[in-house]
């Protein structure tokens, strides 16, 4: 793994990020250890290292802004603020899904809940959000097909705070949001919050829709949403009771 460099100078020139480091051959094996050798391109020059292609908070702002006016996904796209974060910067999410006629009915679809960048540094997860978004929002088959059968719910960065500041893995607060997923201080960590809430929120409004349109000669039945698990994030969501 090369780190990128960024040179103010040669961006003068049209020339952003590049990998022009070089790799330390070496026979003797190191751990937990990253060397390589860099020349500086120009002299009187101020340079940046990352270990990966940056995405600022800006990038996705234009990126957003990009496909919710876009005409051709509108009927099957909105974008809205999940939220604010401590520092006031909009936490957005994508509602992706077919409407009208074909596909699962809408008031029955299940949801898939799709987030990236809880931590800062990982900027790799965000471009691969750019790319799973255009891919949803394209006019493929597979896509036209995801989005007859599910309602995608997508958050593309839950830590806009840590990623404008320039943390790697903590929010403004010095909090690791990825081991907060079950708090209740909606104050304190308001952007992981308000995504488990969506969550919760949407696997009562299946619940609701169920019991309205089960068949009248059912009677009694014991509807249980359990096991609701997203993966990584120790949320579980389980509601057991008889429903008349």
């Amino acid at each position: 793994m090369r780190p990128l460099l960024y040179s103010e100078r040669a961006n003068e020139k049209g020339v952003g990020w590049q990998r022009n480091t070089k790799d330390n051959d070496s026979d003797t094996i190191a751990l937990y250890s990253l060397t390589w050798t860099l020349q500086f391109p120009h002299d009187s020059d101020t340079c940046y290292l990352a270990h990966c292609y940056p995405y600022t908070y800006s990038h996705l702002q234009c990126y957003l802004r990009r496909i919710s006016s876009n005409s051709a996904v509108a009927s099957y796209c909105t974008l809205r603020v999940l939220c604010h974060s401590l520092a006031g910067n909009a936490v957005y999410v994508v509602t992706i899904t077919s409407r009208g006629d074909g596909g699962v009915a809408g008031r029955t679809k299940k949801a898939v809940v799709v987030t990236a960048r809880v931590h800062p540094g990982e900027t790799n997860g965000s471009w691969m959000m750019e790319g799973f978004l255009d891919f949803l929002l394209g006019d493929s088959e597979d896509a036209q097909l995801l989005r007859d059968t599910f309602v995608f719910k997508v958050v593309p960065m839950l830590n806009p705070d840590g990623v404008i500041v320039g943390n790697y893995r903590c929010s403004l607060a010095g909090r690791d949001l990825n081991r907060n997923y079950k708090t209740s201080l909606k104050d304190s960590f308001p952007c992981v919050w308000h995504t488990r809430n969506m969550i919760v929120l949407f696997c009562l409004h299946l619940l609701r829709n169920f019991k309205a349109e089960r068949s009248p000669d059912v009677g009694l039945l014991n509807c249980t949403c359990a096991g609701f698990y997203l993966q990584k994030r120790h949320i579980s969501f389980r509601t057991n009771g008889m429903v008349g």
